[in-house]
């Protein structure tokens, strides 16, 4: 073997190890992306999505990008509502009152207190056929109880992997970390538990939906922005995110994005004197560089405000018909207030500002996600 094919072979032994890595990585069978070597990557699943919910009511706008990620209202859902107390679940009502506000048609309500039962084959069958799981509020040291290293969990996992979503609020947000906040368990004296711990040792683990992350909830409610710096300082290889009641982050591969409200981010660092700052609706976050997102919109001088809404869906398009603001960004000119419609699904409720730009006679054209995708995209209007 002449000496430039030898150093070809050498080159290509020494990268074979980091392919077969590469091919392990891509091709884990619960979809999601391995740690890197420093075990700090945090990395939302590679097929299917995340709707995290700060607790609180549920926006219409989180309610329908649940139902629309899961692939619209006939698909298979099921509601999870383990994180209440005994008295507070009532299975037929839940599962009434999940149909009539999310407009979907087949539900299931999964629960046990059994984790024998939740390891078992038919326990978990409405998970294997369902594209769609919302977990309700509550304490989440049940969940972990119940829930943790059983066929409930792999099968959630396997979900969000062939392309579905979990979604949760309150309890349901946290379990969804891979570190879990809040998680003093119940005793005699205190059967819900002491949600005032950040850490209690024995419930610090969650279900490691996002990975290398720890989520707290009602934080602007309760006063919570700063209680999540104790949890980073300890374990800074976590990323902190802090959801205010009815915001929510959807997440899908390597990024999220806020509706509804703010979001505080720790990331162990200082910003203008505080251990976090804060994200607002419309606003998106690189869990990879852990940084926000320029959203690159220079070229959209107005902001559209939407103060009511009714959406409808056509068989070929979506529509909203309201009242909105425009103003402009840099207050040159004074707000214009008029009826209008929109070709996106747009909501009056979450702090939402759409970037905006005129565009003709009576015309203008606004920067959106679509309830079923996380990219902006610009869509018409008319007033």
């Amino acid at each position: 073997m002449n000496s430039t094919v030898s150093r070809f072979f050498g080159f290509a032994f020494l990268l074979f190890p980091l392919a077969i890595a590469h091919l392990q990585a891509i091709s884990r069978p619960d979809g999601y992306t391995a740690k890197d070597e420093t075990g700090s990557e945090t990395v939302g699943p590679t097929n299917g999505w995340l709707i995290i919910q700060g607790g609180g009511a549920v926006t219409n706008e989180v309610k329908e990008r649940f139902v629309a990620l899961a692939g619209g209202p006939q698909a298979n859902f099921v509601v999870i509502p383990t994180a209440l107390s005994d008295n507070e679940i009532d299975v037929d009502n839940l599962r009434q009152s999940f149909q009539n506000e999310y407009d979907i048609r087949h539900i299931a309500v999964l629960h046990t207190r059994d984790r024998a039962q939740a390891n078992s084959a038919g326990f978990v069958e409405s998970l294997r056929h369902a594209s769609g799981v919302w977990v309700t509020g509550g304490r989440q040291w049940r969940l972990v109880d119940a829930y943790l290293g059983t066929a409930v969990e792999r099968e959630i996992k396997a979900l969000v992997a062939r392309g579905g979503v979990v979604g949760g609020g309150s309890a349901g947000a946290t379990i969804q970390g891979s570190f879990l906040v809040r998680g003093a368990p119940g005793n005699a004296g205190n059967p819900n538990g002491d949600n005032t711990i950040m850490m209690s040792p024995g419930h610090e683990t969650g279900f490691g939906l996002l990975p290398n992350s720890a989520i707290d909830q009602h934080v602007n409610t309760r006063g919570r922005r700063a209680d999540l710096g104790a949890v980073i300082s300890a374990h800074p290889e976590l990323l902190g995110i802090g959801i205010d009641e009815s915001a929510a982050i959807v997440v899908h591969r390597d990024s999220f994005f806020v509706v509804g409200g703010q979001v505080v981010i720790h990331d162990g660092k200082q910003h203008r004197g505080a251990s976090y700052y804060l994200l607002s609706s419309g606003q998106a976050f690189n869990l990879t560089t852990r940084s926000t997102m320029d959203q690159r919109t220079e070229d959209y001088p107005l902001t559209l405000t939407v103060t009511a809404a009714t959406r409808s869906q056509a068989k070929s398009a979506v529509k909203t018909v309201g009242q909105g603001v425009l103003e402009s960004k840099d207050g040159a000119h004074p707000p214009m207030q008029f009826k209008m419609e929109c070709e996106v699904n747009l909501y009056s409720l979450g702090q939402n500002l759409y970037p905006a730009r005129l565009d003709g006679s009576h015309k203008f054209k606004i920067l959106a996600r679509p309830i079923d995708s996380d990219r902006l995209s610009e869509h018409a209007c008319r007033y």
